[in-house]
């Protein structure tokens, strides 16, 4: 059952006749008798009673007729209701985000959203960057705000928004708290807490040790920086973190001849077409783009 195949049967049933429809609709008689025909095939009955020039009504086609029309009119409705949402953003606005980034990165931003578009719920879901960009790639979230992969998959749509600048941290009374720059190699000697195995984060600090002889001495992993925070803020051992959670517990340190950084920004999926409130986020982001050294 097709819309114009609906809109030709109301037009006979209205004007009695094939080809006053047909003049109607603006094509030709045989499209308007193929469209009926089709209809009668697809609901199992006959519509029309054709008695001479006229074309009357059969008892299902009067019992169909209301059904038909309903079915044009939610059409409509919905049509109008598209045109509003294409004007402006509403609805709930679903997406994923990192616990790091929706505690030091999205609060302003979504304080702005809200006063820019009242009429959006957001319906916010704090995940690890890797499972969320996997529920991007697999269609079940629409927008996702985290840690950019190293490597992406071909089905997602990366997007750099801010560049977390990542220094060494350890608490104000360790061992090697009082070096201005630190050799990468003496960092191997003493205790590690870092983020889980698996974590984009993870993997960049991996790499940033590759050419080192000798082995992380990782006396904790999870996946929470904030917990990360606390335990070398007691002096636990020594980690990596983003640059935005230095504060007087901590003490930050460059890596000696390395650069260590991490995206972060948007995903989304391939090929999707997004929501007018996905887009609208979006587009605030985009207005709030930083660089590393902001």
């Amino acid at each position: 059952m097709q819309i114009n195949q609906i809109n030709a049967f109301l037009a006979v049933a209205e004007l009695g006749s094939f080809s006053l429809a047909a003049e109607r609709l603006h094509i030709t008689q045989p499209a308007v008798s193929k469209r009926v025909r089709q209809l009668e095939n697809s609901v199992r009955v006959e519509l029309f009673d054709r008695i001479g020039k006229r074309s009357i009504l059969t008892p299902h086609g009067r019992a169909f007729k209301p059904h038909a029309e309903r079915i044009l009119q939610e059409l409509d409705s919905y049509r109008s209701s598209l045109s509003r949402h294409q004007e402006t953003p509403s609805g709930s606005l679903s997406f994923a985000t990192s616990h790091h980034i929706g505690l030091h990165r999205l609060p302003q931003v979504l304080r702005d959203f809200k006063i820019r578009y009242p009429q959006v719920d957001l319906d916010l879901h704090f995940m690890d960057s890797e499972d969320a960009c996997i529920a991007i790639a697999n269609n079940e979230l629409e927008l996702a705000i985290v840690t950019l992969p190293e490597l992406a998959d071909d089905r997602l749509v990366c997007e750099p928004v801010w560049i977390d600048e990542l220094f060494v941290v350890m608490a104000s009374d360790h061992e090697l708290a009082e070096l201005r720059e630190i050799d990468p190699a003496r960092l191997l000697e003493h205790a590690a807490i870092l983020p889980s195995p698996g974590t984009f984060t993870r993997r960049i600090i991996n790499n940033l040790f590759a050419g080192y002889s000798g082995q992380l001495k990782i006396v904790l992993e999870t996946n929470y920086l904030e917990t990360i925070k606390v335990m070398v803020s007691a002096n636990l051992g020594w980690s990596i973190l983003p640059s935005s959670m230095l504060d007087v517990n901590l003490t930050g340190h460059r890596l000696r001849g390395l650069d260590a950084r991490r995206p972060l920004g948007i995903v989304t999926r391939n090929k999707r077409t997004l929501s007018l409130s996905s887009t609208a986020l979006i587009e605030l982001l985009r207005e709030n783009l930083v660089d590393a050294d902001s």
